[in-house]
């Protein structure tokens, strides 16, 4: 299973403050910046902009956690732009790169969405789990 980026320990043999200025030096600042990172990393509801019909593209708000990959149990959130006429399908387009398009699936992973299944101005929950469609990953629509 994808597992997430651990954060990086901090160097103990860097001062965290300048003593003559009282100011943050730049190892402080990059280790509370990977602090913040991190906590905004742990919330894994990830608010999305959603574009398409039926291949949709999530678009992760400005105040989303840092995505890299896939990871099992994700959430994306978004509000459907159209209703599906068709088989669906959707991809997450974090700030950095363009993931995998992968299928939506509907009755808890049994069935891959179709017509109707994703209807205009609803709110949906796409949950990721690495072991729908042959463990090619898949996204659970709630």
């Amino acid at each position: 299973a994808a597992k997430g980026t651990p954060l990086a320990k901090p160097i103990s043999t860097f001062p965290f403050v300048d003593l003559q200025t009282g100011n943050l030096t730049e190892s402080a600042a990059q280790f509370l910046n990977q602090l913040r990172n991190f906590v905004v990393g742990m919330n894994r509801l990830t608010p999305c902009n959603a574009t398409g019909k039926n291949v949709i593209t999530l678009t992760p708000l400005d105040a989303s956690p840092l995505i890299e990959k896939y990871v099992d149990y994700e959430v994306f959130t978004f509000v459907a732009e159209q209703t599906s006429d068709g088989s669906v399908t959707g991809t997450v387009v974090p700030r950095d790169g363009t993931l995998a398009t992968l299928k939506f699936y509907v009755t808890g992973g049994a069935a891959q969405a179709g017509a109707g299944d994703i209807v205009a101005g609803s709110l949906y929950f796409a949950i990721y789990n690495d072991a729908l469609d042959t463990a090619a990953g898949g996204f659970v629509l709630k």
